[in-house]
């Protein structure tokens, strides 16, 4: 096996207790990378199409790149993968912090699991032993609670992932959450990891990640860390990327009252948002596993009404949105104590601040009332309100119980025209940039494609069509998408990936990997008979109709034809969106074109 590659996965089948070791052909590592590209390929080819997200078929695995533990710059990363229990297609979410390098250091790149455990347990993995022990004693703590107890039990050295009550309750925006703050926060999979009675996973090992050149490695890192110092590069480190929210509430780019208003006029004052507020009261300034810029910021305790224990993590950009212009609040505090809550039960902030200015929508139009929401005033801008409900949703108490799956569902559940203010994709709620904003930087060039089209729908830190095979191929690698805000990202994934795997591989190859990732994500979701094409798009989020004032006046995404162009590009079918038998056969599917395309096939695609 190649340098960079430990080349053991676990598989862990929690029904039965069975644990079991493999070693990966080759052949998957070179064609799929690593990361989601080897989940994806491992959930396709194990787990039978129609599966319950919640049930004992669903396969949840923990997965890392191959440049994760390296001294690639910004190789910190692992991502969790299933079906997703919000949308019923692909699900991922991916994570940085010390847990990914972590887990190769206690002997593994990834962990799949199945079953369900009769009672709750954590999978302790102590360099190459891996055990399931009882978590009687931790279901029902907080995710920072957990953490703290299984560290005290296993010492300073283990790193820690686990779900909160959020998780335990399967609230379907729940996530899963390392180092006190950070998160595997989308697509639900906090719910997959509780539905199996899963609490933690606890990893501890002092190996070190093999280098085919270790002198190739380290002239890199050095190349690279120079590089990244320039003027003006320390603003991620010192602000975060909560840098901008003040200034995204009135550019257009950040979406506001629950997609439907404009910043300048709904919320003409934003000097509650500024990154100088949120990084008012930064103890600390810290980062993902030797990240050379160091993005993360530790609070005090806080100073004022809302007190959230020191430690807590400063709010990052979409954080901030989703409790800031979304609900037409300034109140930053307010926004650190929705991020902690958030953290400590297990929370996507994304979708639970989203879910939140759904809910003060409906409540301004009479839809719900105080009888509905336990007494609760969800007007817009009502930071204390917004606190509570947060809680609620939580704990899956009163009120909190209709939201906790998301905009969706509640829209489903309260009824009376609900369904008119509910912004999703596939039953995922958006990403807090707006498509029809341009703002290269990081979310993109303005495409509402990318929120449909994705197997994983609504991120922004997705993309569709070729010009995101780099996004795929730098996800699997394990590597921060920070990496394209600073240096040449794919370039130094290239660069990293020969001197650490040993396989010379070139760019255009990689970018070769990267598409047939992105097609075996969405060979998934088209098997579990979700054609995107097919997702309905709220008009807020193409501007149909346009907006009539502000800096999105008059702009309408189009949206048909950026499908229709990235769909002939791909060379997927323009209605049934099923990859072409050709396409299939080029990327070495050739197992999947027996399935899509076997000799008797018939014109059309659907579920199976």
């Amino acid at each position: 096996m190649a340098g960079g590659y430990i080349g053991k996965l676990l598989f862990v089948d929690l029904s039965t207790g069975e644990i079991k070791e493999e070693t990966p052909e080759e052949k998957l590592l070179k064609d799929f990378i690593g990361g989601y590209g080897v989940g994806a390929r491992i959930l396709y080819s194990r787990q039978k199409g129609g599966a319950d997200p919640l049930g004992p078929e669903n396969i949840l695995g923990i997965v890392t790149g191959p440049l994760t533990g390296t001294p690639a710059p910004f190789g910190c990363r692992y991502v969790v993968v299933g079906k997703s229990p919000l949308t019923g297609g692909w699900g991922d979410a991916n994570c940085g912090a010390d847990f990914g390098p972590n887990l190769k250091f206690a002997g593994y790149d990834g962990i799949f699991f199945t079953g369900i455990s009769e009672k709750p347990a954590y999978l302790f993995i102590d360099n190459g032993k891996a055990e399931l022990k009882d978590a009687t004693h931790l279901w029902g703590k907080d995710t920072f609670e957990t953490e703290d107890i299984l560290k005290a039990e296993h010492g300073r050295t283990a790193n820690v992932i686990s779900i909160g009550l959020a998780g335990e309750k399967l609230c379907l925006i729940s996530c899963i959450i390392t180092h006190k703050g950070s998160a595997a926060g989308r697509s639900g999979l906090g719910a997959v990891m509780g539905s199996k009675k899963l609490k933690a996973v606890v990893v501890r090992g002092d190996g070190k990640v093999p280098l085919a050149d270790t002198q190739a490695t380290d002239r890199l890192r050095k190349e690279y860390l120079a590089a990244l110092q320039k003027p003006g590069q320390n603003m991620l480190h010192l602000f975060g990327t909560c840098q901008h929210t003040d200034h995204s509430a009135h550019s257009g780019d950040t979406p506001v009252k629950n997609w439907g208003g404009i910043g300048v006029i709904e919320l003409p004052d934003v000097s509650g948002l500024t990154k100088e507020l949120f990084n008012a009261n930064v103890a600390n300034r810290t980062g993902c596993w030797r990240c050379p810029i160091a993005c993360r910021g530790g609070l005090k305790e806080g100073p004022g009404e809302y007190k959230y224990p020191a430690g807590t993590k400063r709010p990052e950009y979409e954080t901030a949105a989703a409790f800031g212009a979304m609900c037409l609040n300034t109140n930053a505090e307010a926004i650190a104590m929705a991020n902690h809550i958030c953290n400590i039960y297990g929370l996507d902030t994304i979708s639970t601040g989203t879910v939140i200015a759904f809910a003060m929508e409906c409540y301004e139009h009479g839809i719900i009332t105080k009888k509905d929401t336990d007494g609760i005033e969800l007007t817009w801008g009502n930071h204390r309100a917004m606190i509570a409900m947060t809680e609620k949703i939580a704990r899956r108490e009163g009120f909190g119980d209709v939201l906790a799956d998301g905009v969706k569902r509640a829209a489903e559940r309260i009824g009376k025209g609900a369904e008119e203010f509910a912004v999703h994709i596939g039953g995922q709620e958006l990403g807090l940039h707006d498509p029809k904003f341009d703002f290269p930087a990081f979310a993109g060039t303005p495409t509402s494609a990318k929120y449909q089209m994705d197997a994983a729908p609504g991120r922004h830190t997705a993309g569709f069509g070729p010009t995101w095979f780099q996004g795929y191929v730098i996800n699997a690698c394990g590597l921060c998408l920070h990496i394209n805000t600073q240096i040449n990202g794919i370039k130094m994934a290239t660069e990293f990936m020969s001197a650490v795997t040993g396989w010379d591989r070139s760019t255009e190859e990689l970018l070769i990997c990267g598409e047939r990732i992105g097609n075996m994500r969405h060979l998934f979701t088209l098997r579990e008979g979700d054609n995107p094409l097919n997702r309905k798009v709220h008009g807020r989020i193409t501007g149909r109709p346009p907006q009539k004032d502000g800096p999105l006046a008059g702009v309408t995404a189009d949206l048909e034809a950026q499908v229709y162009w990235n769909l002939g590009a791909l060379d997927w079918d323009r209605i049934t969106a099923r990859p072409s038998r050709q396409k299939l056969l080029e990327l070495g599917l050739d197992d999947i074109v027996e399935e899509l395309w076997p000799p008797q096939a018939m014109p059309g695609f659907g579920p199976r």
